[in-house]
């Protein structure tokens, strides 16, 4: 009678399967690591902000190298308001040119300053380029990872329907009683919801990682679908050269030694503003009916504000930024410990795993399932079994999943890439 309803069951569906079909299934828009990380390069819009920022550092250069404008002096001396001497002999006018003059090599310092802004900008674009790429790494596996557990409830779901039609044949032959034939059905409904909770946490999923694309038409997470599969790299990683690895390449390091150095040049600059400037002039003076020449310098006395304000600022700059080298340094020997540490974790279980776990669970579940059928086992004893199995195999993938997280965060901590 069961194979008698499973053919019926086939026949049913083939016609409907030959005629003409009454809807067009859309194909899914598959987007492959690669693909989503050419897009986050163009689109994203963190990564767009931080390169403003590194043209708004740029335009520092514009005025670093510019000098000081001169200024032009116009002035009427004596002018006649009451006595003897005739105005053509007393009034004086005139026109001077003043050139204030840097002291210091200030230019110079200036330009230097412009530049070690600008490779502070560069490196903080780098950090966020990292801190971008790894959340769109890490997300873009969770998708996988969310898609694949679907695919297990699915799987379960439908596993569950053909138990379910098991059953109903059992009922109308008379070996089981209605009541065994509802727990059935209401364990099938649990099939339903749990489907239900993957299917949302599979979209949720993709529209974030739409947003970490750059995509802002969120619509389209319901076409779109991960192209990669979660299968266990093979990665052979050693601690000490990652440790070495993330000293020269990490971008936050390299962002506190950039401070380091700016903070350095703007020292040396406020030390030459406390120099002050030297401003000549040269012009024309008429005095009554005669023409003259004029000229003079104005030279800084060292008394009063000598820019002790900006120099003390600086210096305690210097100290910040060195104390923050040392702290950025130290937190980047612990990132690469912690996730040094999840990586060997995680690659353990998932070998754990695949030496047997999963194959045993497998295992479980089809004894339990012949033996339900043949009569010899309760429900709840298959339904045990199922779930083992389900929980094994979830378990599994989010191990692969924690092992691809661990190497990301390898990345992340060392500022490169790691083959995969």
């Amino acid at each position: 009678m069961l194979a008698l309803s499973v053919s019926v069951s086939v026949r049913a569906q083939t016609p409907a399967a030959a005629g003409p079909p009454t809807a067009v299934t859309q194909a899914p828009d598959y987007v492959s690591l690669e693909s989503a990380t050419e897009q986050f390069l163009r689109k994203n819009l963190a990564l767009e902000a931080a390169r403003l920022e590194v043209g708004v550092a740029e335009a520092q250069r514009v005025g670093a190298r510019l000098s000081p404008r001169p200024g032009l002096t116009v002035s009427a001396e004596n002018l006649r308001l009451s006595g003897e001497t005739p105005a053509s002999r007393l009034h004086e006018y005139g026109v001077a040119v003043v050139q204030p003059i840097e002291l210091g090599n200030r230019k110079a310092l200036r330009m230097e300053v412009a530049e070690r802004t600008v490779s502070v900008s560069e490196t903080r674009l780098t950090a966020v380029l990292r801190r971008q790429l790894f959340d769109l790494k890490r997300t873009y596996y969770e998708s996988v990872l969310a898609r694949t557990l679907l695919g297990i409830e699915q799987e379960n779901r439908d596993n569950f329907e053909g138990l379910v039609r098991f059953n109903t044949v059992r009922f109308e032959e008379g070996f089981i009683a209605e009541g065994d034939l509802l727990k059935v059905r209401l364990e099938r409904i649990r099939f339903d919801f749990a489907v239900a909770n993957a299917e949302l946490a599979f979209s949720k999923t993709k529209i974030r990682l739409l947003e970490l694309m750059g995509d802002a038409e969120f619509g389209r997470a319901a076409k779109v679908d991960v192209s990669n599969r979660l299968q266990a790299p093979t990665v052979n990683l050693d601690l000490t050269q990652l440790r070495e690895t993330a000293l020269a390449n990490r971008p936050e390091v390299n962002v506190a030694e950039a401070e380091g150095a700016l903070a350095e040049s703007s020292i040396k600059l406020e030390r030459s503003r406390a120099r002050g400037e030297v401003t000549p002039y040269v012009g024309y003076k008429r005095v009554g009916v005669d023409n003259t020449v004029l000229a003079g310098v104005t030279v800084p006395l060292p008394f009063g504000n000598r820019n002790q304000s900006g120099i003390a600022r600086a210096e305690a700059e210097q100290k910040l930024a060195e104390t923050n080298l040392r702290f950025v340094r130290n937190r980047a020997f612990a990132e690469v410990e912690a996730a040094f540490r999840a990586y060997e974790t995680a690659r353990e279980q998932v070998r754990a795993y695949e030496a047997g776990l999963l194959r045993q669970a497998e295992e479980s579940r089809e004894i339990q399932l012949g033996a339900y059928q043949e009569g010899a086992a309760e429900l709840i004893t298959l339904i045990e079994a199922q779930k083992t199995r389900t929980e094994i195999r979830a378990n599994y993938y989010r191990a692969i999943f924690d092992y691809y997280t661990s190497i990301f965060q390898l990345e992340l901590a060392t500022g490169t890439d790691i083959r995969l």
